[in-house]
């Protein structure tokens, strides 16, 4: 068939036909000149014969004969070769339907998942193409491959607009391999890592919004642990790398002005002479914040706070009995009386009450 359709190939496997399409309509004219002239030379030659006269008319048929069967098998050659053809755009076609619907299909099934719109349009396609010469051919192949590309360029564009990035990149790499064309490949490419980096700055935005909010809360392990997390991720952006540090930075700032706010506090209540909250306030400091210059003042008043403390303590239990005493609660202030030099058996108050227990303990109505 090769040797038939002459040389040249469209692809690797279908060769052209011109040379022997050309050959075969040159030998059917030739054929059907050669059976006119040899009727004509006989019928000239003289001989009026019934014999002479059917063989000028046999050569002549057969001149027109052989004619039409080399216009015939050229003809024949000529759509041999376009179905051919046809067949070669329908394979890619169907190709390319299965990529777009996403199926690999078996050899049963050559157009698996296509719509009715697309068998019929892939039908006429075929019919089309069946007629078309090979110059009409190849402008629909290119107008086709046009439409496809463009097709591709805007499933990208949409892809990247839903910011569904890893599928973008698998067209646009798709896109790079089949059409070559690096302005449209570069754009593609400016257009996707222009949405990613805006998506990480909205990013970065939010989880650091977040943060803020926790460190405003006081929540700073759970605001360090997100904060580390976002450098991790985006270990490229400045201002996700700082943030953990930052957090650090607040909540040494915090520390800070909790120690100092609390010792103010305490100082306030030493000059108020309020003793027990201004100890309860400094044991607090020491132990929440052993290491800071305020808890190293604070030791140094420790014991003097103390001793302030257990002597307010002591004149209000005191006021609190004589309260008792004049209001005729004796036993309640007897029991306060005994708990009291229990508790401070040195104290000046102790030793006053000692010298008028036996006088509260009648009162109480106590015996023993």
């Amino acid at each position: 068939m090769a040797g038939l359709f002459g040389g040249g190939t469209v692809g690797k496997d279908l060769p052209r036909p011109q040379a022997s399409v050309a050959l075969l309509r040159a030998t059917g004219v030739l054929s059907g000149l050669a059976g006119v002239a040899a009727g004509a030379w006989i019928i000239g030659s003289g001989d009026r014969s019934v014999e002479s006269l059917a063989v000028a008319v046999g050569c002549l048929l057969a001149g027109l004969v052989v004619e039409g069967l080399c216009l015939c098998i050229a003809l024949i050659a000529k759509y041999a070769f376009s179905a051919a053809l046809s067949a070669k755009l329908t394979e890619r076609t169907m190709r390319d339907i299965l990529q777009k619907t996403g199926g690999q299909a078996a050899a049963s099934e050559p157009v698996p998942n296509a719509t009715h719109e697309e068998v019929v349009s892939l039908l006429s396609e075929i019919m089309e193409n069946t007629l078309l010469d090979e110059k009409d051919k190849s402008a629909k192949r290119a107008s086709a491959k046009r439409q496809r590309q463009q097709a591709l360029r805007r499933e990208i564009e949409a892809l990247i607009d839903a910011a569904r990035f890893r599928e973008a990149t698998e067209r646009l790499e798709n896109y790079r391999g089949r059409y070559q064309d690096q302005d449209q490949v570069a754009e593609l490419e400016s257009r996707l890592e222009e949405a990613r980096h805006r998506q990480d700055q909205t990013e970065v935005a939010t989880i650091t919004e977040q943060v803020q909010k926790y460190m405003g809360l006081g929540l700073w392990e759970r605001a360090l642990q997100m904060a580390r997390h976002l450098a991790e991720q985006y270990p490229d952006d400045p201002d996700a790398v700082s943030l953990p540090e930052t957090v650090r930075m607040e909540q040494e700032a915090g520390r800070r002005q909790e120690e100092q706010r609390v010792y103010r506090e305490i100082e306030h209540l030493v000059n108020r002479k309020h003793w027990r909250p201004a100890l309860e306030a400094a044991e607090r400091l020491l132990a929440d914040h052993p290491d800071s210059p305020e808890a190293a003042k604070l030791r140094e008043q420790l014991d003097e706070l103390r001793r302030n403390a257990d002597i307010a303590e002591r004149r209000e239990w005191e006021g609190r009995i004589t309260e008792h005493v004049q209001a005729g609660r004796h036993r309640e202030a007897y029991e306060l009386a005994v708990e009291l030099m229990a508790k401070y058996p040195d104290s000046p108050q102790a030793a006053a009450i000692r010298e008028r227990l036996d006088q509260l303990k009648i009162r109480a109505g106590v015996t023993g």
